[in-house]
């Protein structure tokens, strides 16, 4: 692919601005939640509190500024998220003025990036019985809950389908690339996709649709993925991505990066993205199935008020954006010890956490969060952490090495880990670049050349040059030594100054990004 992510990026958001400035009217970003265990934990006695006292949760989240509401449909009538579990909760939002909307699974249980099963009642059939049973059960389940309340016009059809959906899904073995993908799988998956929009459209001849996706860091597999249900016949009125950054997949810890993903596609497709699911952590002091997402995004430690500043900018950051016009937060409500202790935007004793007041505001007044200083604090001495130089250097050295081997083999991965790129005080550890980030190390103070004045001079003159209206400073600190005058420059600079402890061994992590694999001439492969 002829240049990088990068160069197309800043053509596209040229674009976009140009389009924006013009007067293209923007919707206010919708502002939901998928908050589908609510009536399952009423039912084991759990409740939800306020800080002023316990009540409905439903209009607690609407009195909070939550419009929108995501259901969750499974097939079949029983369980939590049948169809008769749907419909109490479709009413329990509709009652509460917000606005639900429907993901048609096309499966009895979970169905997402690692899984598409089939309901036990579809299963022996072939792929063409198969989308003409989902096109009646569509039609049928689109007519019941119209008839129970549903006003959006909004479909989701199948979660995460990024490798198929309704049992088409690849054996193992199986290349889950595009070029694999379009072969068989995709055709396959898009004629069911297409057989429940025309179920869904005969008893609803409005419907819009969302097919939602989970490469948030991909953004060549997100447009191929994309282009080709366009191709085929599919209906896309929303591209949907999911986006969970404190897993860090693919290096997409940073805000800005998953918002250039949303300008490419959007630019790609003509179509305003949704982001069906996201969430950040408040504490990392939680186990299970997703007890390996707790990266934290530089400036956003896992704490109850990182959690509260996460949410409150990635709102900002999408409602300043013109290609994204909604965003849902996963599971707010489920609360307590297990596996989604740390999203929830409740406590482990069902007390609300100060996030709450993120999704508060006018809709269309939201502001994108201001650009990083990054300086990092140890032993009373402070320095500028160099992020873009850092990420350019990386790139350079990382390129040199690929084209030594021609391909990131054994002998690839043995040289970035045994060169040792320096800069400004900084190590930069290239074999970071294998998961996407680019992490640098402090050294040691007696190997960093220049006494402490010249890092002073260095912080200063940099805070000296920021612009309140348009830059903040993260301190990264190391310990609790306040270095000695920053606070009163920095507020004499009239400067937001956001403190980020860490650990002293651990590497300041941001995102590398796939641009100088592109540039490089590799092809950027989608991670599993």
């Amino acid at each position: 692919m002829a240049g990088s992510r990068r160069h197309r990026i800043l053509r596209v958001c040229g674009w976009l601005s140009a389009t924006w400035c013009i007067g293209t009217a923007a919707e206010p970003l919708v502002i939901g939640v998928d908050a589908n265990y609510s009536l399952g934990l009423e039912a084991e006695g759990r409740s939800w509190r306020w800080e002023d006292g316990s009540g409905d949760l439903f209009s607690g989240m609407a009195k909070r500024g939550v419009r929108g509401f995501r259901v969750r449909l499974w097939t079949g009538d029983d369980g939590l998220h049948g169809k008769h579990g749907a419909t109490r909760v479709v009413k329990r939002a509709v009652a509460a003025g917000l606005d639900p909307y429907l993901v048609i699974f096309l499966s009895e249980d979970w169905a997402d990036m690692v899984k598409q099963p089939a309901p036990a009642m579809w299963k022996d059939l072939s792929v063409s019985e198969r989308a003409a049973a989902v096109k009646v059960y569509s039609r049928e389940i689109v007519a019941h809950f119209r008839r129970e309340g549903l006003s959006s016009h909004l479909y989701e059809i199948g979660n995460e389908i990024d490798y198929g959906i309704c049992g088409v899904y690849p054996g193992k073995g199986t290349k889950k690339t595009p070029e694999s993908l379009s072969r068989d799988l995709w055709p396959k998956a898009a004629e069911i996709i297409r057989a429940s929009q025309e179920g869904v459209l005969e008893s609803d001849p409005d419907a819009k649709f969302m097919l939602h996706i989970a490469h948030w860091w991909d953004a060549d597999f997100c447009i191929a993925f994309f282009r080709f249900m366009l191709g085929n016949g599919v209906r896309v009125d929303h591209p949907g991505l999911s986006y969970f950054p404190s897993s860090n997949i693919g290096g997409s810890l940073e805000i800005s990066q998953f918002g250039e993903v949303a300008t490419l596609l959007h630019a790609a497709t003509g179509k305003p993205v949704i982001i069906p699911e996201t969430a950040y952590p408040a504490t990392p002091e939680f186990k299970g199935q997703f007890s390996r997402w707790k990266k934290e995004a530089p400036g956003y430690p896992l704490s109850p008020e990182g959690q509260r500043r996460w949410i409150s900018d990635f709102l900002g950051y999408c409602g300043a954006h013109p290609a994204i016009s909604g965003v849902y937060y996963w599971s707010p409500e489920w609360y307590g010890e297990g596996m989604w202790k740390g999203f929830a935007l409740f406590g482990v004793d069902g007390v609300a956490r100060p996030s709450w007041s993120a999704f508060a505001g006018l809709p269309g007044m939201r502001k994108a969060p201001r650009d990083s200083l990054y300086l990092e604090a140890c032993n009373g001495r402070v320095t500028v952490v160099p992020v873009d130089a850092a990420r350019k250097l990386a790139a350079k050295a990382l390129a040199a090495i690929l084209a030594r081997h021609e391909r990131m083999d054994v002998g690839y991965i043995r040289d970035i880990s045994a060169t040792k790129e320096t800069l400004d005080g900084y190590q930069l550890n290239l074999r970071a670049s294998l998961s996407g980030n680019l992490d640098l190390i402090r050294l040691p103070e007696q190997a960093v050349s220049g006494a402490a004045g010249g890092e002073e001079k260095a912080w200063r003159t940099a805070i000296s040059l920021a612009d309140p209206a348009k830059t903040r400073v993260v301190l990264f600190m190391r310990d609790d030594k306040e270095p000695a005058g920053f606070t009163d420059a920095v507020a004499a600079r009239g400067l937001e100054c956001i403190r980020h402890a860490l650990l002293v061994e651990a590497p300041l992590k941001f995102g590398l990004g796939d641009d100088w694999r592109r540039d490089a001439g590799q092809p950027v492969g989608s991670r599993p």
